[in-house]
């Protein structure tokens, strides 16, 4: 429609004045708030779903069910709209209400129509009651003889037929008959926007039913549902009514239901039900004990005192919720995937026994230790780092690269540094070692101790086993190059520069790759990063559990207990007999 507009013009009659105020379809909001508290007033003694149409209110006491009759294809609106059974609508016209009420036809052949006008009158038999007809054409003609009688009255209200007056095919009648809502909210069943970008949180707590007076103390219900992300196949929108609907990219099937909707609404109804304490502890156990709860029900129970088996625990979806419940990024740290599918066993074992879910802090200490590990690893990795930048440069010059090393001076030279200090003197006869400085072509940060013939390239001792461990470069022949003598212990600190192996430990903590079993005991491997799930093994490293002798691993599986203390931090500067040998005799 067009903008507002006050004021008829100088030229107009008074017949010809028009309202002060127009919006949408002739939108006379004063109308049609007098008309919405009438109605509003009749919601209150019984329950409806008043809707604000275009240009006037309608109260659905029932959406119904979607006419599933016979021929259901052949009983479309334009070949698009469900015709609802069940559905009973109240309209205002002027001071008048007319019912519209459908239900099953009789012999099941297609549904029946029933048109009820009730006129304002202090006479209570003063209305017109049409019978049911299969004829929606032909029951519409009959009233609108009935109110061309009113001649004084506006019948624009009536120029949109039937379907579009009773609000048949307005969304969120339509809505209600996909998704079954029939008495319940409307809210229930579609969420609203406001500023037509994202709902807010106060709109997911609405969409879900959250009532203040009952669930005060789990409002974190609806943060979590707000926060949790979309499936990747999943897109949000918002229409041009403020309404959400989502869309599955994969079968480009659009839906008004959120796709976590059931999962936190379900939610909502346990914390209810069990009311879990505001605490986060007590949360965190109480989402834990609610996803396992969903996978160990009574009719897993009985299949296995039958002779079944219990459902696989440690799969994808359930470490990516308990990635969620612990507040862990997993993209950021994959090795904390262990930690989270050793939670899963345990906490699935304590639901099985019907045994209280707890000990959640025990397993967030876990997860402490297993980033303390990680971090050891990463600084022998920085020492050894530094140890190679200093011994590929002369001592001397500090700008050539290092190719002689001397036994008594211990020192790295080029060759011009070492000539004129070994010239004259006693330091003529000092012993001196060709060294190769070049570094490992692979992760160019070791300093390259093969040379692969048929690769052509060199390599540090971990990336020359890890790329020749499968396929036809196991019978590749490695060259060792010449280098000092560590074994005799003339410079033992230099032993990290050649690889102590801490790189080989990192690259397996950082992989995204990581082995999963399905329900025929075969392995799927799956990428965190990117989603990837495929059947063969990937040419990349898979990441695996950190082993026990490898800086105290996760030893027993209980941070602050067992196995927490009995490793020493090898690059703690207070424990210096430790400290010393920690890079020598690493790995």
């Amino acid at each position: 429609g067009e903008g507002g507009r006050t004021g008829p013009s100088a030229a107009m009659t008074d017949a010809e004045v028009q309202p002060d105020i127009f919006a949408g379809g002739f939108f006379d909001q004063e109308r049609v708030v007098n008309q919405a508290e009438g109605l509003q007033d009749f919601r209150r003694r019984q329950e409806g779903h008043l809707i604000i149409a275009d240009d006037r209110p309608l109260l659905v006491m029932s959406f119904g069910t979607k006419y599933q009759g016979a021929n259901a294809s052949k009983y479309k609106i334009e070949g698009k709209y469900d015709i609802p059974v069940g559905y009973k609508v109240i309209i205002k016209w002027d001071e008048d209400e007319i019912v519209f009420m459908t239900r099953q036809g009789s012999r099941g052949f297609g549904p029946e129509f029933q048109i009820v006008y009730l006129p304002k009158s202090p006479v209570p038999e003063d209305f017109t009651m049409f019978e049911w007809n299969q004829n929606i054409a032909e029951i519409w003609d009959q009233f609108l003889k009935v109110v061309e009688g009113h001649e004084d009255r506006d019948l624009r209200l009536f120029n949109q037929g039937p379907w579009r007056t009773f609000g048949v095919t307005r969304d969120e009648v339509q809505v209600a008959l996909k998704q079954g809502t029939d008495n319940k909210t409307i809210i229930d069943g579609i969420m609203y926007c406001s500023d037509g970008q994202a709902p807010n949180y106060h709109e997911h707590m609405r969409y879900l039913g959250f009532d203040p007076s009952l669930d005060e103390d789990f409002r974190w219900v609806c943060k979590f549902f707000m926060e949790e992300p979309l499936p990747p196949n999943y897109f949000q929108y918002v229409n041009d009514n403020g309404m959400v609907y989502w869309v599955d990219a994969n079968t480009g099937e659009p839906t008004w239901k959120h796709p976590h909707y059931e999962k936190y609404r379900q939610m909502l109804l346990s914390a209810r039900a069990q009311k879990p304490l505001p605490h986060w502890k007590a949360i965190m156990a109480f989402r834990i004990e609610y996803l396992l709860s969903g996978i160990f029900t009574w009719e897993v129970e009985e299949a296995v005192q039958n002779g079944g088996e219990y459902p696989l625990v440690e799969t994808v979806e359930n470490v990516l919720e308990m990635e969620r419940i612990f507040g862990i990024d997993i993209k950021n740290e994959p090795y904390l995937v262990h930690v989270l599918k050793r939670a899963l066993r345990h906490y699935a074992n304590a639901v099985k026994e019907k045994r209280k879910v707890k000990d959640v802090e025990d397993f967030l200490n876990l997860r402490q230790r297993y980033r303390d590990i990680v971090g050891q690893f990463e600084q022998m990795r920085e020492e050894e780092s530094k140890r190679v930048q200093k011994m590929k440069v002369c001592v001397q010059c500090d700008e050539n690269h290092a190719v002689l090393f001397c036994d008594q001076c211990k020192d790295f030279f080029c060759q011009g540094c070492f000539d004129a200090l070994h010239s004259k003197g006693r330091r003529q006869n000092h012993r001196r070692t060709w060294v190769e400085m070049g570094m490992c072509s692979e992760c160019q940060e070791s300093i390259a101790l093969f040379h692969c013939v048929q690769c052509a390239d060199l390599y540090c001792r971990d990336c020359y086993s890890s790329w020749h461990a499968r396929g036809g470069r196991r019978n590749h022949v490695p060259i060792i190059l010449r280098c000092f003598n560590s074994q005799l212990h003339i410079l033992p600190e230099a032993k990290p520069a050649l690889g102590t192996g801490s790189a080989k430990v990192l690259a397996q903590a950082r992989s995204p790759w990581f082995a999963f079993r399905d329900e025929n005991g075969i392995n799927l491997y799956y990428n965190i990063h990117t989603n990837e799930s495929r059947r063969d093994a990937p040419l990349a490293v898979i990441n695996e559990p950190i082993e026990e002798n490898k800086g105290g691993g996760i030893a027993a599986g209980w941070s602050g207990t067992y196995g927490a203390n009995m490793f020493s931090d090898p690059l703690d500067p207070t424990n210096s007999k430790v400290a010393s040998k920690a890079l020598e005799t690493a790995m």
